[in-house]
């Protein structure tokens, strides 16, 4: 499999590209489809980072889906590299986002064909019908970025730094928070782009103490962030390589402004954060609750409540070097491994692409929030038919048929509701 991102310690970048915003009713599809990101049930964002572009669709009206339903699409990576006419070892997965309202997942990819890297956005539902979105029919219009990276660096050897012009995007109330690698010295950037596009935006150069590093960095870029509020203050929540997490208040980002994040937590060395997810799901007291999940490449995912974000982002900040363990914020560690991508799918699930440790495919599958682990991963005691709960185990039985529909199991519940009754 050809290798498209990786870990940036360093960087000078050489290129810009001027402003354009163009109008475009058809034309060709992004050269790199790579994040994805929704603004609403019609209007799709795709970031092309080879050309310092994105790419915002307006797709047509889908229906509503009125339940919630888990993906259970086991051997998903096999149908999209059928459906693309390569082998499955031939397909990167970028994202994955989940429309607003049909609940279908978009799927960036890029593929070998013919030693060519061709880029597509897949789409998929809960039935486990995939199609290949045919991109360039739909009306969009198009965003240049400035000073953006070029292939006159690379990583590795043979990763260019476009593939890390654009990290992640994120949409609030007609603005695209773009996180991004630029050209200069200060090559770490945070852009806020007015959507519907306009020849304007905002470019801030960002700078974070790193803790494992013990130095103050500029370089590295933000690799994916969520924007939410915190205690009345908008503020981006981002997590970078080796794995720092930063704060940074949306009113500090202005047109060419230096602007120093507040390092908050140090979630582990030798690790790329995949996603920054805010929810709200059930605790453990079985209230409703705000928490914020990081997913990490490396290492299980992050869950941390918002309460102690908060709280951690009005205090001082880490200044001091931490070189093996966490430090900071609070985090609990839940079982999210093999998970490539994820999405926030509805009140009850997030959608993943996780890499099936078993057959060694892709899957497209939910987890429900609150337990954050498919129960059909593993057997345990409570698989065996003689098991027998007693009744302070009540709510367990219940949660755990619960997750047996999650999985496509339905019927395992009827099974246990007989061996009840006897």
């Amino acid at each position: 499999m050809f290798k498209i991102q990786h870990h940036v310690t360093s960087a000078v970048i050489a290129l810009s590209l001027s402003v354009t915003t163009m109008h475009v009713n058809a034309g060709a599809d992004p050269i790199s489809a790579t994040i994805l990101e929704f603004a609403n049930s019609n209007t799709l964002f795709v970031a092309d980072s080879d050309l310092g572009q994105i790419f915002a669709y307006s797709l047509p009206s889908a229906p509503s889906t009125k339940t919630s339903e888990s993906y259970n699409l086991e051997g998903a990576g096999t149908k999209i590299a059928s459906l693309l006419n390569v082998s499955p070892t031939a397909v990167n997965y970028h994202d994955i986002a989940i429309h607003p309202t049909s609940k279908e997942a978009y799927i960036s990819v890029s593929y070998l064909s013919a030693n060519q890297k061709v880029s597509a956005v897949i789409k998929a539902n809960q039935k486990g019908e995939f199609t290949k979105v045919n991109l360039n029919k739909y009306k969009h219009t198009v965003k240049a970025l400035t000073k953006t990276a070029d292939n006159a660096v690379k990583f590795w050897r043979d990763i260019p730094a476009t593939t890390l012009t654009i990290t992640d995007l994120d949409y609030v109330d007609g603005t695209l928070y773009v996180s991004s690698l630029s050209n200069g010295e200060f090559a770490s950037t945070l852009r806020k782009v007015e959507y519907p596009f306009s020849d304007s935006d905002t470019s801030s150069n960002i700078e974070i103490y790193h803790t494992v590093h013990n130095q103050t960095e500029t370089r590295a870029p933000i690799r994916a962030m969520e924007v939410i509020n915190l205690d009345g203050v908008e503020t981006v929540v981002a997590a970078y390589t080796c794995t720092p997490l930063v704060t940074i208040p949306t009113s500090s980002l202005s047109d060419g402004a230096h602007v120093k994040g507040k390092t908050i937590a140090e979630l582990g060395y030798g690790n790329t954060p995949l996603d920054v997810i805010h929810f709200t799901a059930t605790d453990h007291t079985q209230k409703q609750e705000d928490f914020v999940l990081v997913i990490n490449k490396e290492r299980s995912a992050d869950l941390i409540r918002v309460a102690d974000l908060t709280k951690a982002n009005k205090a001082q900040g880490l200044s001091t070097p931490e070189m093996w363990a966490k430090a900071g914020v609070p985090t609990r560690p839940v079982p999210l491994s093999g998970v490539l991508q994820a999405a926030d799918q509805d009140a009850q699930f997030i959608a993943t692409l996780k890499r099936n440790i078993t057959t060694g495919d892709i899957d497209l599958v939910s987890f429900r929030k609150g337990a954050y682990f498919r129960l059909n991963d593993f057997i345990s005691e409570y698989n065996f038919k003689d098991y027998q709960y007693y009744p302070e185990q009540e709510m367990f039985r219940h949660f755990q048929n619960l997750l047996k529909t999650d999985a496509g199991y339905p019927e395992l519940t009827r099974e246990l509701a007989k061996e009840a009754q006897k």
